[in-house]
């Protein structure tokens, strides 16, 4: 039985996978990680479909700036006069035959006014691809690390799994020659029973990471993905003063609700001169009379919209309007402030709280659960503690590991919150 207890202790010592701890993690391994996932954010940027509707929009609005501020069409119109209707198709008898250009055209001032509400659009449309941008990019940072986090547990729950049936296996035999319980053997088949589950979960956890990956990427949704490296999660010091003016220099959505400020207030103006101007439309036209005294001739022809009378309400309800909208657009800038100011407060106050938590597990807890299993393990071999104080001691250990791999894929996450708060990636320090 020595010799049993003896192979059973060396299993779980092999099986036990080293914890992760930044003094045993490699820098080649850190760039290594984060060269992957800046690859995977690159394919993101070119291959995302939102993304890529996106740019469309904006290459959209721009091309309305060039129509926005162009002249209308010219009309050409051809004219026979005096055409009798005893020979309606006759047209050699009309005493007149006219050819007519007419072109629009507005106030000065209208143009450009369309043109630059048209140019602010455009830039509306520009921040809301960077917006679309900075949200992919944090989806793609969560779900690889969601992979990494799942690949870890798998990884964790076999090997946890291959000592729980070295362990069944022992008690089996203590059972059988009268020297353990047999609630000792109930209990590790049950335990193998809740971590054949938690392996389910854990699978099925991977495969959605794997078709999220995939979808953000606009990949094949069944396409397979590797197991991420280890990283070591870093530790950063923030001033929430310095995080709050970045976003409001960098957030995209702010800077979209300062555009529809300047559009609202163009449309104002433009409205103003709508109430206030007229515009005009030029004609000239060449005339062949073959019965008058001159057989060529010509007409110049000016007409001008007069909007003083049964329009003058309708002017005057565009330019309500277009001040209602300028009220709209600022409240709506304010709130996207007020709002951009909350997340990064709520975003910072996460991201120190991961901070810490990571510190914990590898400054305090994994040595303590290392030494607890070493002294459990030596305690067993001596006779002092049973068999489930054992196992309680190596699950204690396996759940801070899986604790400590948690930690630090919720402060890459967390880092990932702060980055889409404040719109751009996070100052290198």
């Amino acid at each position: 039985m020595r010799i049993k207890k003896d192979f059973f202790i060396g299993t779980v010592l092999v099986l036990l996978p080293a914890i992760p701890s930044a003094a045993r993690q490699s820098l080649a391994l850190t760039l290594e990680t984060t060269t992957s996932l800046n690859q995977l954010i690159e394919e993101a940027l070119r291959s995302n479909p939102e993304i890529l509707a996106a740019h469309k929009g904006v290459g959209a609005a721009q091309a309305r700036i060039a129509q926005a501020s162009a002249l209308d069409d010219p009309e050409l119109d051809f004219e026979s006069w005096s055409i009798p209707f005893s020979q309606p198709t006759n047209v050699n008898q009309a005493n007149t035959h006219m050819v007519n250009l007419r072109q629009r055209v507005p106030f000065p001032g209208k143009l450009r006014l369309r043109g630059e509400i048209a140019s602010q659009e455009a830039k509306m449309a520009a921040a809301q691809s960077r917006a679309k941008e900075r949200e992919v990019i944090a989806l793609v940072k969560k779900s690889y690390y969601d992979l990494f986090m799942a690949d870890r547990s798998l990884q964790i729950l076999t090997d946890q799994l291959e000592i729980m049936k070295q362990i069944l296996r022992t008690a089996e035999i203590r059972y059988a020659v009268g020297k353990a319980p047999q609630p000792d053997v109930l209990k590790a088949q049950v335990e193998q029973s809740e971590l054949l589950n938690k392996l389910i979960v854990a699978r099925q956890e991977r495969a959605t990471a794997e078709a999220r990956l995939n979808m953000l990427l606009n990949r094949s949704i069944a396409a397979a993905w590797p197991s991420p490296p280890d990283f070591v999660p870093p530790q950063r010091d923030f001033e929430r003063e310095m995080l709050s003016q970045l976003a409001l220099q960098s957030r995209a959505e702010l800077q979209e609700a300062g555009a529809g400020i300047a559009q609202a207030e163009g449309s104002r103006d433009l409205a103003v001169r709508n109430q206030r101007t007229p515009d005009f439309t030029l004609g000239l036209g060449y005339w062949f009379v073959p019965q008058g005294k001159f057989e060529h001739t010509y007409s110049a022809m000016v007409t001008l919209t007069i909007p003083f009378f049964w329009t003058k309400v309708k002017h005057d309800k565009e330019v309500e309007e277009a001040g209602a909208k300028i009220a709209k657009q600022e409240a709506t800038y304010q709130a996207i402030r007020n709002m951009t100011l909350f997340e990064v407060k709520d975003a910072l106050a996460k991201l120190e709280a991961a901070q810490r938590t990571v510190a914990l597990y590898s400054g305090g807890l994994i040595p303590q659960s290392e030494q607890s299993f070493k002294a459990a393990t030596a305690a067993y071999e001596t006779g002092k503690i049973d068999f489930l104080s054992l196992l309680e001691a190596q699950r204690s250990l396996r759940d801070t590991k899986l604790g400590y791999y948690r930690a630090a894929v919720n402060l890459e996450q967390r880092s990932a919150e702060m980055e889409r708060a404040i719109g751009r990636d996070l100052p290198p320090q």
